[in-house]
């Protein structure tokens, strides 16, 4: 393994800093105009570091899919605000706050046609509106703009909200001066309605509910807004920056980064596009420099629209054998104090076992070098871990195992601005986003000339791993979170994931004697299992044998995309009987259907992973995908 004290004193925090400064000027909303001016600036940022770069760009077009991802039409803005009429108000203003417009809003209008403001604060339930007129009227929630689709059904125009999605660590009077990142996600299907509308604070918010209040009680008539917003939608393009360190060989090392997200977004992913290109470029100059050997296999990073890119420039370049992993970067920058959490290494989800979350733990350890103890000692003065598998990002497309490139994430959560007009310059800590493209040049470097020799250093960390697992799961069994029979059968699938990622060694080193290792992997869990009198015992369906294929690569975006192909009365069989499973549930069923598993196989496998029997939330989700043409029976 190299080194990591040469990349150390490489990277630069000033680099890093004014990379987040100048990505986030840009209003970097996936297919626009706006997203394509950040993505020049960045092939310019390439240019001037020597680094070689390309744009590549792919059709925004409703009718184009990229494996599983329905494309949409491009958006362009040039003009936007609301405003009150009496008292005379200016309440959003484009020009000056980006995010105060719902991103993808349809063009509107009436500068000079006042309309009724009409408040809606009995809830999102179409219900609780029985006889309430809304034709030609612009209409202000509280909640997130998804509860209020019916509005348009209803004549409604357009709408404002204030709505602060909250969590355990954040409150809306923690944001109360902030706007939240909102959007439509057109999907361009007959009857959709033509959604428009405006951000406003929550402090803005509880000023115009009380005078939407006050008006009424004294009145009874309504508030005046003028809409205006010159946008328009068309069929366009997206664009991926490509930037590649060339390799020895026809293999490659992957990086992923989105740029999108609204002007001034920084953290949220100005971040990790600066980390990851710092990173590229520690490389690039050391290598130009001859302080360390060239590559043996291509470095590439990708800077990408999140998610959609990352599904067009798979379906490009689809030659995965020769995609050894990947590291994705998202949210990588923020100051770890008030509601900032630490650096998170996301591991590989368990149907994708391989080495790649040992190398990335590896090199995380390296970068958290940061200092010395009294005695000698590496210190990290980044507060960071290592969590299991979720989703959330591009990582999981390049982990789906019909493309199989293992990839880890680095993240951050929590964090106070996600998604917020606060994300700004000020919460970014040029150390911590050092701490982060250290990992990244570690991983990227190492990967891409790893050798059998530099085996054991991954192996250690896979012991550790191994016996993080079983505490944790003996952690789980002590305080009767799960019981005997989910033990063993657990501890039985972290041996079968183990087993799997000491061969993967193959995949990224070449054939090489690993039976030693094997047998450790096995003599730990059996004197594990012996230990606490444990087998793999969770209940077999012996009548549910039959053995599905996926019949299509990668995951899906979206599951309303399949109504642009017909599907509706399956979506709708579905979503009307379906339990909420939670989020990452559909991706994780997928990824076990693999043409060797039985559909009993396939609920054991989410069962264990959920920690309770899944088998009626799995049944009529594999029945969906079935219908949906997406898996069909193994012959």
């Amino acid at each position: 393994m190299q080194d990591s004290t040469i990349f150390r004193q490489t990277v630069s925090q000033k680099r890093l800093l004014n990379v987040v400064k100048e990505v986030s000027n840009f209003h970097r909303i996936q297919a626009s105009p706006m997203f394509r001016e950040a993505a020049n600036h960045v092939k310019s940022i390439c240019d001037r570091y020597g680094l070689q770069s390309e744009i590549l760009s792919y059709d925004a077009d409703p009718d184009v899919w990229y494996l599983q991802s329905k494309m949409f039409k491009e958006w362009s803005v040039r003009e936007a605000y609301l405003d009150l009429v009496n008292p005379e108000m200016r309440l959003c203003d484009y020009s000056a706050e980006p995010i105060s417009v719902i991103q993808k809003s349809y063009p509107i209008d009436l500068r000079d046609t006042p309309v009724d403001l009409v408040l809606l604060d009995h809830g999102p339930e179409e219900e609780n509106y029985p006889d309430l007129d809304l034709k030609g009227k612009w209409v202000f929630v509280r909640q997130h703009i998804r509860n209020f689709e019916w509005v348009y059904r209803r004549g409604a125009l357009g709408l404002v909200t204030d709505f602060i999605m909250e969590t355990e660590n954040r409150k809306r009077s923690d944001l109360y001066n902030s706007l939240t990142y909102t959007s439509y996600w057109h999907t361009h299907l007959k009857d959709e309605p033509e959604g428009r509308g405006f951000v406003l604070s929550p402090k803005a918010g509880d000023i115009l509910a009380e005078m939407c209040r006050k008006k009424w009680k004294e009145e009874g008539t309504c508030l005046q807004v003028k809409p205006y917003i010159d946008s328009s939608l068309y069929n366009g393009h997206i664009e991926v920056v490509e930037v590649t360190i060339p390799g020895k060989d026809d293999k490659s090392v992957h990086l992923c980064a989105h740029l999108c997200h609204p002007r001034s977004s920084c953290n949220d992913n100005a971040s990790g596009v600066s980390a990851s290109l710092e990173a590229i470029n520690v490389i690039h100059t050391l290598v130009k420099e001859g302080k360390i050997d060239p590559p043996q296999h291509s470095i590439v990073l990708t800077l990408v629209p999140e998610y959609t890119g990352t599904f067009a420039y798979l379906s490009d370049h689809n030659d995965y054998e020769k995609m050894i992993g990947a590291l994705n970067l998202d949210m990588v920058g923020g100051k770890q104090t008030r509601f900032y959490g630490p650096i998170t290494l996301t591991r590989t989800p368990l149907s994708t076992p391989s080495l790649m979350s040992e190398l990335s733990v590896y090199s995380m350890k390296q970068a958290a070098k940061e200092a010395s103890s009294l005695t000698g000692a590496d210190v990290a003065l980044t507060n960071h871990c290592v969590s299991p598998y979720t989703g959330g990002s591009d990582h999981t497309v390049y982990s789906d195992p019909t493309i199989n490139v293992p990839c880890c994430m680095l993240g951050q959560w929590p964090d106070l601005n996600y998604h917020t007009a606060t994300d700004t310059l000020d919460v970014i800590d040029p150390a911590v986003l050092k701490f982060s493209c250290l990992t990244a040049v570690n991983f990227a470097y190492n990967l891409a000339n790893l050798t059998q020799e530099d085996l054991p250093y991954l192996l250690e960390e896979l012991d550790n791993s191994m016996t993080e697992a079983k505490t944790s799961l003996a952690g789980e069994y002590l305080r009767k979170e799960i019981d005997r029979d989910m033990f063993g059968s657990l501890m039985q699938k972290y041996r079968n994931y183990y087993l799997d990622c000491v061969r993967s060694a193959n995949d990224l080193v070449g054939t090489c004697d690993i039976s030693r290792e094997e047998q450790h992997v096995n003599r730990l869990f059996d004197e594990w299992m012996e230990y606490y009198d444990l087998s793999d015992s969770w209940p077999v369906y012996e009548a549910l044998k039959d053995v599905y294929v996926r019949t299509e690569t990668g995951p899906y975006q979206t599951l309303s995309d399949y109504r642009a192909l017909g599907y509706d009365a399956a979506i709708d069989e579905y979503e009307a009987q379906k339990t909420d499973a939670g989020h990452g549930f559909d991706g994780l069923v997928m990824n076990y259907i693999d043409g060797k598993r039985s559909v009993s196989e396939v609920i054991k496998e989410v069962s264990l992973e959920y920690r309770k029997d899944m088998k009626d939330a799995v049944l009529p989700f594999m029945k969906l995908l079935e219908n949906l043409k997406l898996i069909r029976k193994n012959a």
